[in-house]
């Protein structure tokens, strides 16, 4: 593997990282927003309708770098399916928001706060593994490291 390779999925992967870190701190801003409308504020009513329209674009932008994350940046393909799943649920909070049904719009928006944070939390920690579909993120804390098998002097490997 050449150096411009290895630059290439580092660069991959840091991408995916900086847009899924920013994705999450905007659904944060989000939630402050939608804080504000609940109190009747225009402030906070213009803040959350310019973000949400903002937060969409960064969200199909998420799926892009969420597959060059996973080739050629080796990481595991399943935050592709993440991201994909935050654009249909961020496409129908905006239509749920411009219709006004709030009963619907706030829970979904709790939900796509957390899993867009728990992806950043992830993305964030995640190393790309050795070969292709692995990853090496590291362990809990007090976690005992993985027991390896112990070869005998003199053992024939093959």
């Amino acid at each position: 593997m050449t150096t411009a390779e290895r630059g290439g999925r580092g660069a991959a992967v840091g991408l995916f990282r900086a847009v899924t870190v920013l994705h999450a701190a905007m659904t944060v801003v989000q939630a402050l927003a939608a804080g504000a409308v609940l109190q009747a504020s225009l402030a906070g009513f213009l803040v959350h309708q310019a973000v949400g329209g903002t937060l969409l674009l960064v969200a199909v932008a998420q799926v892009a770098v969420a597959v060059l994350a996973w080739r050629p940046g080796r990481l595991p393909p399943w935050p592709i399916a993440i991201a994909a799943g935050l654009v249909v649920g961020e496409v129908a909070q905006v239509a749920l928001g411009f219709t006004g049904v709030l009963a619907v719009h706030v829970p979904l928006g709790v939900a796509i706060v957390g899993t867009a944070v728990a992806l950043a939390v992830w993305a964030v920690r995640a190393r790309p593994g050795p070969r292709e579909g692995s990853v090496i993120a590291p362990a809990a804390p007090g976690t005992p490291p993985p027991h390896r098998a112990q070869r005998a002097p003199g053992a024939i490997t093959g």
